[in-house]
């Protein structure tokens, strides 16, 4: 089936699915009224922001348990690698955007790595342990974000404190384990409690696999290929202190390591090791009074990556960001908003990375300004503004401009138009191959709009959004002139998503994404060339579920989801180049989950992936995962 005929097929099944309405007890939960922290410096109802965000709640998120593969279902993102072997690494593709131009926020705060490609975090190194619910805010955040938020942000959300059900006077312990398919174990352990001053959660989580063999055997190879496994380990942990009403503290800490082996490139195996690990303190302030709040937060990321290779030997990568965020909110009226605030980030590479000297830095401070004025009782407008100062380097500045229209309980229209930038980084400017101390921020602007149809009881809702992105200056690497601001990049897309309940017991949740992206680049004759192909990055994407919640204590949900056909490049040993057109293809999930005992407190859950084991490929020259399934239990006493 291809690309246009599925996209319809989806469109149809959800816009039809969605208007089925049945009468009766309401039993699938919605987040029609979910509240949001991401996009303001103040939690509002989702339904209230003149922004694009959509929430990934808790139920959700505790059914899942690879960061990758959740990501991969939503609307407009495609995680290259989320069913390559668990070792392989991701990239994150928002409205074909460039891993590096998605901002990965972990309770609002960025989590950096100056060291890798574009700044960009290891998603192998983020366990979905200790994170209560996943915001992903599409378009060009850098007004509250700063650097690197130019397709959007995905803010992971940690689980606070909370009261056992059972005995409120003592913790809570949660308990989970689980097995599947090639020798892999995961489990958790964590404990919380509540007070009236006080909230705790710590947690530990481990995952290991002995996994596939990256790479694939060449076609009428007789070589066996070795298998590459990897393993996982996070702590977290945070506290939440109210000496008094009006002030709280919350220092957290989340460390992660991860080991794993990799193979030598596209069809070719090999005896190589790679090891990350990731460390993040953090600490937030805040007080509010009547109508002003204000707020204070710093973080601190440090990541050690090595890479032991057969051949070349042992690279080590060594870095640290710090990030302090100072800002007020004044809240005249409901919907009426203030918010100024500063920023400081610092990026470092530490004196042990290998091909520099000294310790290679870059520092940015930026003061911001975001104001909503509602103008009438159904039209809401939000500007704002940031200036960018970053040392050594001519400043930059940022807005965005966004309207929302609230029709009626049923009907509101969103439309923003907004900037971001993304920094050179550090190794761009003063690394030992292809430096260029003088290169610029990359520049976006974005158009998007949308409609929402919502049902004030959550039976249903409908959100369509079309945008427009423009990114200029972007960064290159060419072998003669080095790094170069060359290239221009324009994306248009549209992305349908929608919820609702056919019957008071049978949920269905589905999206689908087109975006068509061209790039332009001088031809080195005067002229230009474009191209309208981005390796690994479909044009179509979609998913459709269909969740059943019995009378028992008992869940029931198959998911299909849609890739569509895209090209690739891969090198061989000669590192000659090889282009090929990779064919779409649609995988099949399922999961059921049964809860015990009184308080229905232990979860007994199946989770298969690829249930029809069909064979695709993410990467051209590497495996995938055929049908897995994960087997486990999860208890809170």
């Amino acid at each position: 089936m291809n690309r246009i005929h599925l996209s319809t097929l989806l469109l149809l099944f959800v816009t039809g699915s969605l208007l089925a309405q049945t009468e009766g007890e309401q039993l699938i939960s919605t987040s029609a009224e979910e509240v949001v922290v991401t996009g303001a410096k103040f939690a509002q109802l989702q339904s209230d922001s003149p922004q694009n965000v959509s929430v990934i709640d808790s139920a959700t998120v505790a059914r899942s348990t690879d960061l990758g593969q959740l990501l991969n279902e939503q609307a407009g993102i495609v995680i290259n690698g989320a069913y390559s072997n668990p070792g392989k690494d991701k990239s994150v593709f928002l409205r074909n955007g460039a891993n590096q131009y998605t901002l990965i926020l972990l309770d609002g705060q960025p989590l950096l790595d100056p060291s890798s490609l574009g700044g960009a975090v290891d998603l192998r190194l983020l366990s979905l342990d200790g994170i209560e619910r996943i915001e992903i805010l599409r378009g060009p955040q850098s007004l509250l974000y700063g650097s690197d938020a130019v397709a959007g942000v995905i803010n992971l959300i940690s689980k606070k404190g909370a009261e056992n059900p059972a005995s409120p006077k003592r913790p809570a312990l949660h308990l989970r384990a689980a097995a599947q398919n090639y020798g892999t174990l995961d489990g958790g352990i964590s404990v919380s409690g509540h007070s009236q001053k006080l909230d705790y959660q710590v947690g530990y989580d481990y995952f290991k696999t002995d996994g596939i063999s990256e790479a694939v055997e060449p076609e009428g190879s007789t070589a066996e290929y070795n298998e590459d496994g990897a393993k996982r380990q996070t702590v977290n942990g945070s506290v939440t202190y109210r000496p008094t009403p009006n002030l709280s503290l919350r220092p957290a800490l989340r460390y992660a390591t991860f080991d794993g082996d990799y193979d030598a490139g596209s069809f070719q195996d090999g005896a190589n090791t790679y090891t990350n690990e990731m460390l993040m303190p953090s600490i937030a302030v805040d007080y509010s009074k009547n109508k002003l709040s204000l707020g204070g937060r710093y973080s601190y990321t440090k990541s050690d990556r090595a890479f032991n290779d057969a051949v070349f030997g042992t690279s080590n990568f060594n870095a640290s960001s710090q990030q302090t965020d100072v800002f007020g909110t004044w809240l005249p009226t409901e919907k009426t908003y203030l918010t100024a605030g500063v920023q400081h980030r610092d990026e470092r590479l530490r004196p042990e990375d290998p091909g520099t000297n000294g310790q290679p830095g870059m520092a940015t401070t930026s003061p911001y300004l975001q104001l909503g004025v509602q103008l009438t009782p159904i039209l809401l407008t939000e500007a704002g503004y940031r200036f960018n100062s970053r040392s050594g380097y001519d400043a930059q500045s940022n807005y965005s401009l966004a309207l929302m229209l609230q029709a009626s309980e049923t009907f509101s229209a969103r439309a923003s138009l907004s900037s971001a930038y993304q920094n050179p980084t550090i190794d761009q400017l003063e690394g030992p191959f292809g430096a260029n101390p003088d290169l610029q921020p990359q520049v976006a602007t974005s158009v998007d709009a949308g409609v929402v149809l919502r049902e004030p009881d959550g039976d249903y809702s409908l959100n369509f959004n079309v945008f427009r992105r423009i990114i200029k200056d972007v960064v290159t690497y060419d072998f003669a002139l080095g790094y170069q601001n060359r290239d221009e990049l324009s994306d248009i897309g549209f992305e349908l998503s929608g919820t609702g309940t056919i019957s008071p017991r049978l949920a269905v949740n589905g999206n689908v994404s087109y975006v068509k992206g061209k790039l332009s680049q001088p031809d080195g004759n005067g002229g230009t060339t474009e191209t309208d192909d981005f390796y690994r990055r479909p044009r179509t994407t979609g998913m459709l579920g269909l969740t059943y919640t019995g009378y028992a204590p008992f869940l029931v949900r198959l998911s299909a989801h849609y890739t569509g056909e895209r090209p690739d490049i891969y090198f061989d040993e000669n590192f000659s180049s090889f282009e090929v057109e990779l064919d779409p293809y649609l995988i099949v999930n399922a999961y059921a989950e049964y809860r015990l005992l009184k308080r229905e407190n232990l979860r007994l859950f199946v989770d298969v992936k690829n249930l029809t084991n069909t064979d695709f490929v993410e990467v051209t020259g590497f495996g995938v995962l055929g049908t897995t399934a994960r087997i486990g239990a999860s208890l809170t006493l």
